[in-house]
């Protein structure tokens, strides 16, 4: 847990000042990604893809009916940013964490906010904190499936289509007729 919190530590220090530097988010994903050094695979979540699979398609539902047509193909860049931070705070961080307190939803709860906080840093506004929500359901998804495959789908998809259609409902529509 201790290895955890001080990756933590120097990931909120990284998303500080790449608001001053934007070089320094560079950093903030090397942080993210660096579980994967030196912790274990599977407790990270790199197994049961078939189940990972299934869980982060079917957790999704509701939101392809409202992307499909309007999938942006720039969608696929955010594929290794949603990874990391997968690997970073559902692999990693949910695991540590619970390990121990022993206790999924305290656990859940906890990496939620810490997930929140950069999102915040980043990008200070009222929907990076409404990002708490999503990443309760991304814990879950990664605890119950014990893939890291089904929390990234369904991350990566929630993205989408924040991006399709509350940005463009949102701020095209409502915003413009204001």
């Amino acid at each position: 847990m201790r290895r955890f919190l001080i990756l933590y530590f120097i990931l909120i220090c990284f998303a500080v000042l790449s608001k001053f530097y934007a070089f320094f988010i560079n950093f903030v994903y090397l942080i993210l990604v660096l579980p994967i050094g030196f912790y274990d695979f599977e407790k990270l979540g790199f197994k049961n893809f078939r189940k990972g699979f299934f869980y982060g398609i079917f957790s999704s539902l509701f939101y392809l009916p409202f992307i499909i047509t309007k999938f942006p193909i720039g969608a696929f860049a955010q594929l290794p940013y949603v990874f990391a931070e997968e690997v970073f705070f559902r692999g990693y961080g949910l695991t540590v964490i619970n390990e121990r307190l022993k206790n999924i939803h305290i656990s859940n709860i906890v990496i939620s906010v810490l997930f929140t906080v950069p999102h915040v840093i980043i990008n200070p506004s009222l929907f990076s904190v409404l990002v708490f929500f999503p990443s309760v359901i991304f814990g879950y998804l990664f605890f119950y499936s014990k893939s890291i495959l089904a929390s990234v789908i369904f991350h990566w998809l929630s993205n989408v289509f924040f991006q399709v259609f509350f940005y463009e409902f949102l701020v095209r529509k409502v915003m413009v007729s204001i």
